[in-house]
């Protein structure tokens, strides 16, 4: 009997260990969502209390297939594809927009220190400080076709003209354009996305009424190619190609949004905008089937 009672608990024992081992293991599975578990929702949301330490809003975010990178004033944060926080650094203020480029990670800078730009590593270490000619703060920061745009600097006061700046791969500065889209900007651009061999450019603006122009489509020449009342100045970028529904047709976009609950605590939307080369609407679900 007491033989028969040492086998039956010492196999309960080695399943319960097993099962635990299962279910450890399915957790950690399940921290970092990527590209492969990826599905086109509607909208991803971060938890109450992930961005702690945050200051203000997001003010830009970027993707791969394995991380949603997003920039607050004092941190930046890294993120799976459900929208948990997988590692927060704390960062320089003013930090801002940011864009991947050839393995490293770029976050536009408005320090009194005259550095433009930052690049990390794709784990948040800080590699170095970059000063870009001409441009000793910058707003909004797009990488395409080995070229960097930076926009900025501009002024507080209400304004028309803003500066959109292309810099070669080692940020030496090849052209400089000037863009107004017809609507009074406050500061420069906030974020800035490379997308169908467009530049996408959104602004805070001062202009009245119930829809006024926010962004801009502009060629790589520095030409209004279209304007939008799309919102994108807590940042956007494009999905990695591998999450694109219907690339042929259209570009799919995330789009952030920053909210702010009743006990102070900051969270974050990612919402999907698509982008057929001039127009951006809302994505739906008709349009989200892979």
């Amino acid at each position: 009997m007491q033989l028969r009672s040492f086998h039956f608990w010492g196999v309960f024992y080695a399943l319960s260990l097993l099962i635990g081992a299962i279910a450890i293991q399915s957790h950690f599975a399940s921290v970092n969502v990527m590209a492969e578990e990826f599905t086109p929702l509607r909208e991803i949301q971060t938890e109450p209390g992930a961005f702690e330490k945050a200051e203000a809003h997001v003010q830009g975010i970027c993707c791969d297939e394995n991380a949603i990178y997003a920039v607050f004033l004092n941190y930046v944060y890294k993120l799976d594809w459900s929208g948990k926080v997988l590692k927060g650094v704390p960062a320089d203020t003013h930090s801002g927009d940011p864009c991947l480029a050839n393995g490293k990670l770029y976050v536009s800078m408005s320090c009194k220190d005259g550095y433009a730009v930052y690049e990390y590593d794709l784990d948040l270490n800080l590699q170095r400080k970059i000063k870009c000619e001409n441009v000793p703060a910058c707003d909004g920061i797009a990488y395409w076709n080995d070229q960097f745009f930076i926009g900025g600097p501009s002024g507080a006061d209400p304004h028309e003209v803003n500066p959109l700046n292309v810099f070669d791969k080692d940020f030496n500065l090849v052209k400089r354009y000037e863009i107004n889209f017809g609507a009074k900007t406050l500061y420069g651009p906030q974020s800035i996305a490379a997308c169908r061999d467009s530049i996408l450019i959104a602004y805070y603006t001062a202009e009245k009424g119930e829809n006024p122009p926010r962004s801009a489509v502009v060629s790589p020449q520095g030409e209004i190619v279209a304007t939008s009342t799309l919102n994108g100045s807590n940042g956007w970028c494009e999905l990695p190609k591998s999450m694109q529904p219907n690339p042929e047709k259209f570009t799919r976009l995330l789009v952030a949004r920053t909210d702010e609950r009743k006990d102070g605590q900051t969270t974050a939307r990612f919402i999907f905008f698509d982008f057929d080369g001039k127009t951006l609407k809302e994505a739906t679900d008709n349009d989200s089937s892979r």
